[in-house]
């Protein structure tokens, strides 16, 4: 009910100059990187972020290994509570391709970005506000797989046209969006690619400052 000379666009950005998908040093970092970790050829997908209950690791990759074949893998970036357990439960399935590497700080995360084919954010409750890891992976041109109850869903990441998106009360949304994106076309990768890269072109920094710029000289005016 907010009348629209009211509303004002200020996104929540990141340095998007960091991510970018044609600079030559992160695509190289991120074709060494595939190569070292043996996954040339497969459909990568990548979590990103803490592993911790909310950001449902554990759930994913049981998902994964329940569907996934030789031409797959799931690379996990980060450090948390449940590592031991993740570890443990991937090396139950020998024959599932499951990587884990460590904590990453903001210069490696472009290139680590880039080697995954898609982003996966399958967060539950109310408690993921945003997720701008999911930022980041759509200024490298990557579509993303979130729940509905990740916090910037409804602006970034909309089903067919930069990513797939699975309801998180639903016990079986997580296993039908894996499957969808394991089984998708490497021009429907590409094609949510590009849309992902075009819609997030607007949360920068630049439009956040122009945004708040704009509200408080429409505050001046008005007093």
């Amino acid at each position: 009910g907010v009348p629209p000379m009211r509303l004002f666009f200020a996104p929540h950005a990141v340095e998007h100059e960091r991510f970018n998908p044609c600079d030559p040093s992160i695509q190289t970092a991120a074709a060494t990187l595939r190569f070292r970790l043996g996954l040339d050829g497969r459909r990568i997908l990548l979590f990103a972020g803490k592993f911790i209950p909310k950001k449902q690791p554990i759930p994913l990759l049981e998902t994964f290994v329940s569907v996934a074949t030789e031409r797959d893998a799931l690379v996990f970036v980060g450090d948390g509570p449940d590592k031991s357990r993740l570890q443990s439960l991937a090396a139950r399935h020998p024959r599932a391709t499951v990587c884990f590497l460590p904590f990453a700080n903001q210069s490696e995360m472009p290139a680590i970005y880039l080697l995954g084919d898609v982003f996966v954010l399958p967060s539950k409750d109310a408690h993921e506000t945003w997720g701008l890891a999911v930022n980041e992976a759509m200024h490298l041109g990557r579509p993303c797989l979130v729940s509905n109850q990740v916090g910037c869903q409804r602006d970034l990441v909309l089903p067919g046209e930069t990513g797939w998106v699975f309801a998180a009360d639903d016990p079986n949304g997580l296993l039908a969006a894996v499957r969808t994106v394991l089984a998708a076309e490497e021009e429907e990768i590409f094609r949510l690619g590009a849309r992902a890269r075009e819609r997030i072109a607007t949360y920068t920094y630049k439009e956040t400052t122009a945004g708040l710029d704009a509200a408080l000289a429409a505050l001046k005016a008005s007093g």
